[in-house]
């Protein structure tokens, strides 16, 4: 492919576009942090651009924490989300509800004030989410993990099921405010000083209040009037479906090709919030993941046949088994490039004659070769039949360092705008 639709003046390069920092004050979106999504401000541009009309349908196949889908909805647009993390998913949905501020109130109050002596979490003992012996570290001390349990009981008796998913939302937030550990890329690490931080019933409780607060303001400062379809699915499947409509826009970024496994990193939300309550059960959610990680052992990928650039990289990355971190990793890289391939040959499927696709992507360093995603994943697009519009550089970001490749220092961050029209994927764009 030439680099020349490679654009590296993009009108919206270091922006903040590709990243969520923005949303921790914007109204809905700062509910939950959702450190891995792109900004409300990228889906409003992609959105202007492509000239979304009241009964077009706006797409993301990748949904995650649900900017794609909330900035929609706060719009006044049909929106649909698939998402595979029945914990994102969920975050995604309840980020649109709305509630009635009197029994919000009330509901609020018995929550504060309700004793947990009475409940013991099941977390307790489990694996690394409590102190126990042989365990050195863990997750949460034993009253913030009651004092949650006690006020999901009894959320149990709230009527509206948006009123109490809203609730626990902001428990399960509360909850990650007083953990031990803080989510630091792939991984959790442990706070400074975690031994004494004094979380308990209390701290939770001081949480909880605040994050209700937050949610009150926003419900009564921005009402949604158009809902959202979240659909919880591996969406490899769930576009080969009937569910929704055809896309006139679809604005996604799928996970990165860095090995990161966001059912390892949502562990903690997913048990807390009941979405699985096993080892086993989460090892099958992350079966039906993309194949962007090492964590499983997936389906053999049987395509290869992804370009001259993934050919290159490929071979580079066999040739140096030695540099890498797990002999797998070959085979990962065939098997996302195969998941893309057949997301973009679905998504082509269910768009509409003008539709558009806007692909977030970063690319990876593997054997010391960055492998360019983004051009690569162009490739793939122009293979399933659309037409490549643009790969506009969004940002240069650091690369995490390690002992491999420790000679690249930065990873490219882009957005590969595709048509579905080749009349249409010609004309420039104007950010």
């Amino acid at each position: 492919m030439s680099l020349n639709v490679l654009n590296d003046n993009f009108g919206l390069k270091n922006g903040g576009y590709s990243n969520s920092e923005n949303t921790v004050d914007l109204p809905r979106h700062r509910w939950y942090y959702y450190k891995e999504g792109f900004s409300p401000f990228l889906v409003e541009n992609a959105i202007e651009q492509t000239g979304i009309g009241k009964d077009d349908i706006i797409l993301d196949p990748f949904n995650g924490g649900g900017t794609t889908t909330l900035t929609a909805s706060s719009l006044g647009l049909k929106s649909v989300g698939i998402e595979v993390n029945p914990f994102t998913s969920f975050l995604a949905k309840t980020k649109t509800k709305n509630v009635k501020i009197r029994e919000f109130n009330n509901w609020r109050k018995i929550l504060l004030n309700v004793s947990e002596k009475k409940y013991q979490s099941n977390l307790i003992g489990f694996s690394t989410f409590s102190e126990r012996n042989g365990l050195n570290k863990w997750l949460f001390n034993k009253d913030v993990l009651n004092a949650y349990e006690a006020r999901w009981n009894l959320t149990n008796n709230i009527e509206s099921k948006d009123l109490r998913d809203v609730f626990r939302l902001a428990m399960v937030s509360s909850a990650i405010e007083n953990c031990n550990a803080k989510r630091d890329g792939k991984c959790f690490r442990y706070r400074d000083g975690w031994e004494n931080n004094g979380f308990n019933e209390e701290t939770f409780i001081n949480s909880l209040a605040l994050n209700l607060e937050k949610i009150k303001e926003d419900v009564q400062k921005k009402l949604i009037t158009q809902q959202t379809n979240i659909i919880n699915g591996d969406s490899r499947k769930v576009l080969n479906s009937n569910e929704f409509d055809s896309f006139k826009l679809c604005v996604t970024s799928p996970p990165y090709l860095n090995t990161f496994d966001y059912t390892d990193i949502y562990r903690p939300e997913l048990f807390l919030g009941k979405f699985v309550n096993s080892s086993k059960e989460l090892y099958d959610l992350r079966l039906r993941t993309v194949r962007s990680h090492i964590q499983a052992k997936w389906e053999e990928p049987k395509l290869k046949d992804f370009g001259m650039l993934y050919e290159k990289s490929i071979e580079h990355v066999k040739g140096n088994l030695d540099s890498l971190m797990h002999k797998n990793i070959p085979v990962m890289i065939q098997a996302y490039f195969e998941d893309m391939y057949n997301i973009l040959t679905l998504l082509k499927q269910k768009a509409k004659k003008d539709a558009q696709l806007w692909f977030v992507v970063s690319n990876s360093a593997y054997a010391g070769m960055e492998i360019p995603v983004d051009l690569i994943i162009g490739e793939i697009g122009s293979k399933a039949g659309w037409y490549l519009k643009e790969i506009g550089v969004l940002r240069y970001i650091n690369k995490r360092k390690t002992k491999y490749s420790p000679k690249i220092k930065e990873l490219r961050e882009s957005v590969i705008i595709f048509s579905n029209s080749k009349k249409l994927a010609s004309i420039s764009l104007t950010v």
